[in-house]
């Protein structure tokens, strides 16, 4: 298999025809079809369904395709990289992060630093993950760390800090419940709720705590895949909603009022890397601030362990050193 034939089936794809594709790399015709030809002969599948006048892609060349893509922006990326060691620019910081919290804290935390000192001396990247990351994706990434919604795996990654905070109830201004400092899930009863998707890692303990909360109660029942999506809903009167304090940051709440619950329910937050590669001075600065400005900007945040248990009982027992 060769990169000029997966340049040729990017270059169809993208362009729509052998002959546009062809056009678009240079090559005649006869060679584009000849290199699709012969990648088909060697994964023993068609890629193409040739149907005139459109050509279009099986249901193996559009799986084989998806793939495709990604090894050549991956080699897009590590050619643009080499350009740049040979003219001398600094090597980007790479930052993978959840989308709530790329869109709140890290900001926050970036600009607070870059006051003071610049944060990166040329290119920064934040990648945002849209659904949780897995272990696997932050192993396989090519980012410097992942600023994530924990628990996850931590064999494969080096944890440099965690820590959580308590929930927090979101209602609409003009509900009953708001003249209550303090709200108890089990009087929510009558509410109608917003939860996030069940395919959230850490999260789905907010729908079950909810849920749970109005067990046997006549209600209806909202799946968002987003705490934003989840506030705006909030806003028009259509619902209650639990939400993390890390992703609040930032976000308007016009005609939504937030308040503590009776029952605590945690969400945890950290930053991880891959347990073998070497951070660079930046990422570390980074990862150092982004603690700082976590500790002194999210109400009642506390340090952990990864398992959840506070630092100060985890030394207790052991599980972590003094330092």
């Amino acid at each position: 298999m060769e990169i000029r034939q997966l340049e040729a089936l990017n270059a169809i794809v993208t362009s729509g025809s052998v002959t546009a594709a062809g056009r678009m790399l240079g090559r005649s015709q006869p060679v584009v079809s000849r290199q699709i030809s012969d990648l088909e002969a060697e994964l023993g599948f068609m890629l193409f369904a040739r149907t005139r006048p459109a050509i279009t892609l099986t249901e193996q060349g559009a799986e084989f395709y998806r793939d495709v893509r990604g090894i050549l922006a991956d080699l897009h990326q590590l050619e643009a990289r080499a350009r740049g060691m040979r003219n001398g620019q600094v090597r980007p910081l790479r930052i993978l992060a959840s989308a709530d919290l790329a869109r709140s804290l890290l900001p926050e935390a970036v600009a607070r630093m870059d006051r003071f000192s610049p944060v990166f001396r040329q290119k920064l990247i934040i990648e945002e993950v849209v659904h949780e990351a897995p272990t696997s994706a932050i192993v396989d990434s090519r980012a410097d760390f992942a600023f994530i919604n924990l628990p996850i795996d931590t064999e494969a990654v080096r944890v440099h800090w965690c820590g959580h905070a308590p929930c927090l109830l979101a209602l609409p201004a003009a509900h009953p419940l708001v003249s209550r400092d303090t709200v108890r899930l089990g009087d929510i009863h009558d509410t109608d709720v917003i939860t996030l998707l069940n395919r959230y890692r850490m999260r789905y303990h907010l729908t079950s705590s909810l849920v749970q909360a109005t067990a046997g109660e006549t209600r209806r029942h909202i799946e968002v895949g987003s705490q934003q999506t989840a506030l705006s809903l909030v806003r028009q009167g259509l619902g209650v909603a639990l939400i993390d304090p890390f992703s609040i940051r930032g976000v308007q709440l016009d005609d939504v009022v937030l308040r503590p619950i009776e029952t605590v329910v945690p969400y945890m937050v950290g930053v991880v890397s891959q347990a073998t590669h070497e951070l660079p001075d930046g990422a570390l600065r980074l990862i150092q601030g982004l603690h700082r400005h976590v500790q002194n900007s999210v109400l009642h945040y506390a340090d952990t362990d990864p398992s959840g248990l506070h630092q100060s009982m985890s030394r207790q027992s052991g599980m972590l050193p003094s330092a």
